[in-house]
């Protein structure tokens, strides 16, 4: 590879500890309380009679009803056996009980959950509808009438525990398997070809075991409970054998007259419930990789002088500033989590009418300050110092209730991702209402007319309709502008956007960002402006910010920063955004070997019909119709268009995770000409399926998302090489793992990390390595730049076109920038309404277009000069 390395990319987590998660549980001071008191339950089931000085049916009729002594340490029962002895030797069957009755209902309650929720359809109704009816009876009846069939005894009792808790652990299971089940690197998987098999045991029960751990403590406790309940009934621990439930038994006549008779055996069931359960929640933790994280840093904080905090002026009496005059005033804030210090003594200003851009890779800090600044950062082991104030309130250091009065009444947010913003079990109208009618004390006729302006004032088609939708019936530009107006809504006067634009598609970022400024100028408010790309900076800023590591390096007007940059960082940032060239700029096509003339990859007629319940029964989705594509080896086709396209579903059809059945039609055909076999993705089973998952490979948007967060970077390199047995043994495997790091620049070492240990940019050439590890000769790259920093993009641009010259590498590269795609892409295809409006070779496409939708694409392009130069 000529490849030069990546510049270095800030981590997520500055020095990785050497802590292993056994030092974390013994760290965490509950998990060990619970160790204690389990080793203790354990050596007396083990060793009970080594410990116990009487047998536990030794009668000593003398000494009946004998009061606790030393002799007695726990006082005698009504036959005057030792009630100390029967406890420690009754250790050994309650936890016979309680373990094995789990695991019975753990193995089976978890296999049925996680088939029913990965395999849906008639199975999962055929399953759950079992567990319906095991759930329909009340535990203890359903196990009274286990047992009254197989006869009472310890065995019986541990089957019928175990039958009664199979439907809990069951929906457990399957509720967080649907969640599971879609997310991205688990549909990589897929495409990776993985048996359902391998996916279930190593991406989603190592993902679900939250929740299942939670519920195993949570069952050890009531199964030893249940025990208790059945010998209490006498159905369970058959006398004179000695058990916790059987002796709460024996005891229920003496309460008044011997109240140790159930008091001590009550007690070792009280403790060893309580400890199963903070074992249960520790454990769950450290085997979280990012909640090891948060572990490692616990408690490294360094203390805080206490800060002055003063009172925020009501909203009611409050005049709205004047243009000029200062909103947010930041002064030498430092910000760290645990022992690391993650933005270095900051400051800056912001004016009313004025807006100011904070741009930076991930990792500079620029989100974190501002969140620090109003008062909105909260992790574990946090702290934050310095001095921020929102007009007369400081915020660092203040209280909750002033915050309460501050956020939403004189400053709002609008974060990147509305989908996740907006509350989804509730209506845009309850949304929009909850603000005003806090802070500005309107009545609900009064906040509803409030909610009908704001979404007139964003261009919200059809507001009066769209105050009783929620918030998934919204494509993701008008959520975005929904989340604009619960910004707005109470009048503040500073409007915080955390890369507010970065999910959207250019034409619906171009949109948003016009609306900003207008909003801004009709309200005289100040706007600060959180991004990654200093393409949209330049079109909305009147000032700029570079910050990078935690610091500023440069600050000047929008004119000044594009034109003149100071800072080696702040050019590279600049020279790293991507903008149309000129025709004669653009590298020519590979050479082709003439005796290669037929497409590698051959689309047509190509359509993807749902079938939905709609309002009116069932309706027919037409996501892609009559799709049309050629891709030559060796080049790529850059397929472009914006959300809801139908990108990238010709994509999943390509890579098998769009197939025929449980109300997808698919149509037409998308043949591959792979290993001198031509194959046809619709339709594909047995081995030439196999041969598609190995041959055409994707990477996804979002490589936080499509790296499962519970694998190092090198089981998931190597989980394609296993999967297609292309590397076997350890030692080979590694090998080959190191070589794939190679190729996409990256230090052998980050075999080691997990996602969160890594940055975007660090983390999608993990993706890369993953992809490019089965040996493809077909990539498809699906928006798999769009969330990167726009020098890590560059980079890793550059670094695809290196590997395909290389490796001869055919490229499907989709995407909503034509900037980015231009600098790729030998051929393109845009996309509208899940139609092909128009294709052919790149420098025609973007610099003669035939359309007015290609033309309004090529609009939305940042332009190289600042709106507001």
């Amino acid at each position: 590879m000529t490849v030069q390395p990546a510049p270095p990319e800030t981590s997520t987590t500055g020095d990785l500890s050497t802590d292993t998660a056994w030092r974390l549980l013994l760290r965490n001071r509950g998990s060990l309380v619970g160790l204690v008191i389990i080793a203790i339950v354990i050596v007396c089931a083990v060793a009970g009679g080594l410990i116990a000085p009487y047998g536990p049916n030794e009668i000593d009729v003398p000494n009946a009803l004998a009061a606790p002594s030393w002799s007695h340490l726990f006082g005698t029962d009504d036959l005057g056996r030792d009630v100390f002895s029967r406890v420690v030797l009754a250790a050994s069957v309650s936890m016979r009980v309680a373990i094995v009755a789990v695991a019975i209902s753990l193995l089976v309650g978890v296999f049925v959950g996680m088939l029913a929720g990965f395999r849906g359809g008639a199975l999962d109704t055929v399953l759950m509808r079992i567990v319906d009816v095991l759930f329909s009876f009340p535990v203890m009846l359903l196990a009274l009438a286990i047992v009254a069939i197989l006869g009472p005894g310890v065995t019986s009792a541990m089957i019928a525990i175990g039958i009664v808790y199979i439907p809990i652990f069951a929906r457990v299971a399957r509720a967080d398997t649907l969640r599971v089940r879609q997310t991205q690197y688990v549909m990589a998987a897929r495409t990776m070809g993985v048996p359902t098999s391998r996916v279930l045991i190593g991406h989603v029960l190592p993902n679900i075991s939250g929740p299942v751990i939670v519920q195993t403590s949570i069952s050890l406790a009531f199964a030893i409970l249940s025990e208790a309940a059945l010998s209490f009934l006498g159905l369970g621990v058959q006398p004179p054998d000695p058990s916790w439930g059987r002796m709460l038994y024996d005891a229920q006549g003496f309460i008044t007259t011997a109240w140790w008779m159930g008091v001590f055996p009550g007690l070792a069931i009280l403790f060893t419930v309580l400890a199963f359960n903070l074992i249960g929640d520790g454990v769950r933790d450290v085997l979280d990789p990012r909640q090891r994280t948060l572990l490692r840093n616990r408690g490294k904080a360094p203390r805080q002088a206490p800060i002055a905090v003063h009172k925020t002026v009501a909203p009611a009496v409050r005049e709205r500033p004047k243009e000029g005059t200062p909103i947010l005033i930041v002064d030498d804030l430092t910000v760290g989590v645990g022992p690391r210090e993650i933005v270095h003594g900051i400051g800056f200003t912001v004016t009313a009418g004025k807006t100011l851009g904070i741009v930076g890779e991930s990792g500079s800090g620029k989100s974190l300050s501002v969140l620090s600044a109003t008062g909105l950062f909260d992790a574990p082991s946090s702290y934050v110092t310095g001095s921020a104030h929102i007009g007369d309130t400081e915020i660092v250091g203040a209280s909750a209730s002033t915050l309460r009065a501050v956020h939403g009444s004189r400053v709002g947010f609008v974060f990147q991702d509305p989908s996740s913003s907006l509350n989804p079990l509730l209506t845009i109208e309850e949304q929009l209402t909850e603000g005003p009618r806090r802070h500005l004390g309107l009545n609900r006729e009064q906040a509803r007319e409030r909610a009908l302006s704001l979404l007139r004032d964003v261009n919200l088609p059809n507001p009066e309709s769209r105050l009783h939708s929620y918030p998934h019936q919204l494509s993701g530009g008008q959520r975005q502008r929904v989340m604009i107006a619960v910004a707005l809504a109470c009048d503040p006067d500073i409007l915080v956007a955390d890369e507010a634009t970065t999910a959207l598609d250019v034409t619906t970022q171009a949109q948003i960002i016009d609306l900003v400024a207008q909003l801004q100028r009709e309200r005289g408010m100040a706007v600060v402006w959180i991004s990654h790309d200093l393409g949209v900076i330049g079109r909305i800023a009147d000032d700029v910010l570079v910050m990078r590591e935690g610091q500023v390096v440069e600050t000047g007007s929008v004119a000044e920063i594009f034109a003149n940059p100071q800072d080696d960082y702040t050019r590279t940032l600049l020279e790293s955004r991507p903008l149309l060239r000129d025709v004669a700029e653009r590298r020519p096509p590979p050479a082709k070997d003439s005796s290669d003339t037929e497409p590698l990859v051959q689309v047509h007629g190509l359509g993807v019909d749902y079938t939905v319940r709609g309002a009116a029964g069932r309706e027919t989705v037409h996501a892609i119709t009559d799709v049309d594509l050629n891709v030559m080896r060796g080049t790529t086709l850059g397929i472009v268009g914006e959300s809801g396209s139908g990108k990238s579903t010709v994509a999943g059809v390509l890579t098998g995770l769009i197939e025929a059945g449980r109300g997808t039609r698919l149509t037409g055909s998308a043949v591959v000409n792979v290993e001198r076999t031509a194959i046809d993705a619709v339709g594909a089973r047995g081995s030439e399926a196999a041969t598609l998952r190995r041959r055409v490979a994707m990477v996804f948007q979002d490589p936080a998302a499509s790296l499962d967060p519970r694998m190092t970077a090198a089981a998931s390199i190597a989980e394609p090489l296993r999967t297609h047995r292309l590397a076997t043994g350890r030692d080979e495997i590694r090998s080959r793992a190191e070589e794939l790091m190679s190729d996409v620049s990256l230090d052998t070492s980050f075999l080691a990390r997990y996602p969160h240990e890594m940055s975007g940019g660090q983390r999608q050439r993990v993706c890369l390595a993953r992809a490019l590890a089965a040996d493809p000769e077909i990539l498809i790259l699906d928006e798999s730049t769009a969330s990167l920093d726009v020098s890590v993009q560059a980079n890793v641009l550059d670094l695809l076109a290196e590997l395909q010259r290389e490796k001869g590498l055919t490229y499907l590269f989709i995407a909503h920038d034509l900037a980015v795609v231009e600098q790729i892409s030998d051929t393109v295809a845009v996309m509208r309404n899940g139609r092909v409006v128009e294709s052919g070779p790149a420098a025609d496409i973007l610099h003669n277009p035939e359309t007015d939708y290609t033309r309004m694409l090529l609009d939305a392009v940042p332009p190289e000069a600042p709106s507001r130069a």
